[in-house]
Formats: C-alpha cells, structure tokens, sequence
C-alpha cells in the first residue's frame, strides 16, 4: 500500500500547467515540519514536490498561495532520471489525489478583511442594508 499524508505550508504559489493542451496538472512544494527538535531547538523542515491533476489541480492553483495551510493525500512517486552530467538520479515527488484547505495564512478576526480583495464581495459587505433589516414577499425569488 502506498498512501501519503501530508500537512504543511505552500513555499511558493502553486504552478498550474496543462498537458496535451487539456490536462490540468498543479506543482507546489510543501513545507512540512517534523515532530521533534533537534539538538539546536530547532524543529526540522522537509520540503516536498507534489503534483495533482485534474480540476482539483486548478481549484488548487485558484485559492491557494504561497504560504497556505494545506492537507495532501496521495501516493509516493520516485521518478529516475540521468542529469546533463549523465549521473543516474532519483527524485521523490507525491502524486496528490485529494487536498483540504486548514486554514487562511491571513489571520483577522474581523471577517470583512478575509474578503475585501474579492470584487464579488464588495458590494456585500459595504452595503449594511443586506445585513440588517426584513425582507418583504415581493423580494423573496422563490
């Protein structure tokens, strides 16, 4: 069985690309920390390369940047190759299938700095008569 999961921070903005013109494929290094300190205090740092395909790849690449707290599922991949010296090398990346957003890498308490930046909340949330008053049967759509 070959089952990966991994939580960490993106290190850089994820990179989307597409291949055979059709096919969505999203790259991204995760940060992931290790569970004890070493003898300097310090905890440990891994930084693993993932792919993942598909329209979960462009939801990703859409929502996430660098520094996004994220959970990843996916599989262990070793990719052997030779580099220009001609050197036989291998590369460990995890081939992702699922992710799960944990967390903004903003944080406020004040929920209308989440989502000033979006132009399809800003009329929403400048306009307090959406979030006060009642409704009559006329502007019910249903």
């Amino acid at each position: 069985m070959n089952n990966v999961s991994l939580i960490g921070r993106l290190v850089f903005d994820p990179e989307l690309k597409y291949v055979n013109d059709d096919r969505a494929v999203c790259t991204f290094c995760l940060a992931v920390s290790r569970n004890y300190r070493n003898k300097d205090g310090v905890i440990p740092t891994d930084f693993i390369n993932i792919d993942i395909w598909g329209r979960r790849a462009e939801t990703l690449c859409q929502y996430a940047s660098k520094g996004s707290l994220i959970a990843v599922e996916g599989s262990l991949r070793i990719d052997k190759y030779v580099n220009k010296d001609g050197q036989n090398r291998t590369k460990a990346i995890i081939n992702a299938y699922n992710f799960h957003f944990l967390g903004h890498k903003h944080r406020s308490s004040d929920h209308r700095k989440v989502f000033e930046d979006k132009d399809i909340f800003k009329d929403v949330i400048n306009d307090e008569e959406v979030f006060e008053g009642e409704l009559s049967e006329d502007q019910i759509p249903f």
